[in-house]
C-alpha cells in the first residue's frame, strides 16, 4: 500500500478550468493590503518543518498544469514518512490570489473528476492549538494495478476574515464576494493511505502535522488577511 500511495503523486491535481466572469472592471474589488498579505502567506506557507519528531518530508511539486489552473499564490505538497511501517501522509496547502480559482478544488469535484469514488462524508471538528477546525473527512477508493486503493482525506478551507470553511458552499459563498476576492482563499488536505491507518492513528497524524507550532503560525496568517 505504501508503494502505491506513493506513486499516485502530489495531492493537487489538474482540474477544468473556470468560466471568466464578466463585468469585473465595473466591481469595487478591496485591494488594501493584498501584497503584505500575500507575501506574508507565502513566508508561512514556506516555513512547514521538514522534521517533526520522529516524522520528516519530502517536497513533492505541484502538477504544472494544475499550477496554471489554480494560479496559487502559495503552495506546499509534503510527504512525512514516520516511524511505524505505512506512516505516510501528504500534507498539502495551496493558497490561491482569486478565491474563485477554488471551487473546483473541492473534493467533491476533483476527486471523482479523477476516478476515485467517494464511499463516505463524514463532518468533522478537529481541535489543534487554540483552533477547533471544521472540516470534512472523505473515505475513497479506486482501482489502481489491479487492486483498490483507498484515500482518507480530512479537508478544510481557510478564509482570510477569520473564518474556516467545510463545504463547497462555504467555498461558493466566498468567491461570489467580488469585493474581497483579492485576498483569495486556502485549502489544507491531510491525506492517508485507509488500511495502513486506525482513525486514532489518524488523529494523532493530523494533530502532529496540522498542530506542529510551524503550522498553526500559518493558519493564524492565513486568517488575518482583511482589514477590520
Amino acid at each position: 500500500m505504501a508503494k502505491t500511495f506513493r506513486e499516485v503523486g502530489p495531492v493537487v491535481v489538474t482540474l477544468a478550468m473556470l468560466a471568466a466572469l464578466g463585468g469585473l472592471g465595473r466591481l469595487n474589488i478591496a485591494t488594501e493590503g493584498v501584497a503584505e498579505f500575500r507575501a506574508r502567506s507565502r513566508a508561512a506557507v514556506a516555513a512547514l518543518p521538514m522534521t517533526l519528531g520522529a516524522w520528516h518530508a519530502e517536497r513533492r511539486p505541484i502538477d504544472n498544469a494544475a499550477k496554471d489552473l489554480l494560479k496559487p499564490n502559495a503552495e506546499a505538497t509534503l510527504l512525512y514518512t514516520g516511524p511505524r511501517p505505512g506512516d505516510e501522509a501528504y500534507y498539502a496547502v495551496v493558497q490561491v490570489t482569486d478565491s474563485r480559482n477554488m471551487v473546483g478544488h473541492a473534493p467533491a469535484v476533483c476527486y471523482p473528476g479523477n476516478g476515485w469514488t467517494i464511499r463516505r462524508e463524514t463532518q468533522r471538528t478537529w481541535h489543534v492549538g487554540e483552533f477547533d477546525i471544521p472540516g470534512v473527512e472523505y473515505q475513497l477508493e479506486r482501482p489502481f494495478k489491479g487492486q483498490v486503493q483507498g484515500w482518507t482525506v480530512r479537508n478544510f478551507y481557510i478564509f482570510p476574515d477569520g473564518r474556516f470553511g467545510s463545504t463547497g458552499e462555504e467555498l461558493n459563498r466566498a468567491a461570489e464576494d467580488y469585493r474581497r476576492m483579492a485576498y483569495g482563499a486556502a485549502q489544507v488536505q491531510v491525506v492517508t493511505a485507509t488500511a495502513a491507518m486506525t482513525e486514532r492513528m489518524r488523529d494523532e497524524v493530523f494533530r502532529a502535522l496540522v498542530g506542529s507550532e510551524k503550522s498553526l503560525e500559518m493558519i493564524r496568517v492565513l486568517r488575518a488577511g482583511i482589514p477590520k
